[in-house]
């Protein structure tokens, strides 16, 4: 059902969104995220601005690990093929 691929495309995006929440955490210099007026409309404003910096992430490590993990991927796959 769920191969390697699929799970490792699971966690990427979860590192990400871990990385998103603690950023948008410590972005927070003005107590914007706690001057809001409810608790409701505080998390929503910190879940929004998680995502963006989420997806900025995803973007960044994708250029950044994908070329050294096509690399490894593609070296491991031909040095298969020579046994």
């Amino acid at each position: 059902m769920f191969d390697l691929t699929t799970w490792l495309n699971y966690a990427f995006f979860i590192l990400c969104l871990v990385l998103g929440w603690s950023a948008a955490g410590a972005l927070d210099f003005d107590g914007i995220l706690r001057r809001s007026t409810s608790r409701g409309v505080s998390l929503l404003l910190r879940v929004g601005v998680a995502l963006v910096l989420t997806e900025g992430f995803r973007v960044f490590l994708s250029f950044v690990l994908g070329p050294m993990l096509d690399m490894f991927v593609h070296q491991s796959i031909n040095g298969f093929k020579a046994y």
